[in-house]
């Protein structure tokens, strides 16, 4: 009895932390609406709280400056910490959309506190032999570099449809691509 009673318990334990913890996509949303909404906060600190929400633990360097029309151009660094095989092709595909569905995504969040422009690099490490010292070395390179501006995305077509933004698992959906290349941007594969 003792047995049936602990399975049952457990069964629904798991069953309310399931629920819960399909249900915590929402603050993520209501974080980013904080932050556009703070008259207490800078827009340069409300940008960097977007790009922390957004970006998450691989984002490793943020930096914003004021440019000659009073707007902020960001520029952004995210990456792993595990090296990138470019040979893959499904490899340099993923990071080249994952990139543009960040662009997307931060921008259509952070437009409402004076962005301008944004440049986003993908970061990854490289590892070198170092025969004098026989060690191995971790170097950072820029894997994908692509620069925007607000007022370039703005002229797209459905460049902030949030079920395109939210498909995160669909490389092969050719709207998130078509969609940055409609603007002027530059992007490149280093």
């Amino acid at each position: 009895m003792n047995k049936i009673f602990f399975y049952t318990s457990v069964k629904i334990i798991c069953i309310f932390l399931f629920i819960v913890s399909c249900s915590k996509g929402s603050p993520n949303q209501k974080e980013i609406l904080a932050l556009q909404e703070n008259s207490n906060i800078s827009d340069e600190e409300a940008l960097y709280g977007i790009g922390r929400i957004i970006f998450r633990d691989p984002l490793k360097s943020f930096k914003a400056e004021k440019n000659s029309s009073e707007k902020l151009d960001v520029t952004i660094e995210y990456g792993g910490n595990r090296p990138t095989l470019l040979c893959r092709r499904n490899q340099s595909e993923r990071i080249q959309f994952d990139t543009v569905r960040f662009i997307l995504l931060y921008a259509n969040a952070a437009k409402k506190r004076n962005l301008g422009n944004m440049r986003v690099s993908v970061v990854k490490p490289y590892y070198v032999k170092e025969p004098e010292a026989k060690k191995e070395v971790t170097e950072e390179f820029e894997v994908f570099r692509a620069s925007i501006s607000v007022s370039e995305l703005e002229k797209i077509t459905g460049w902030n449809n949030q079920k395109l933004l939210s498909d995160n698992r669909n490389i092969n959906n050719p709207n998130v691509i078509e969609t940055f290349n409609q603007g002027d941007y530059v992007g490149k594969l280093s």
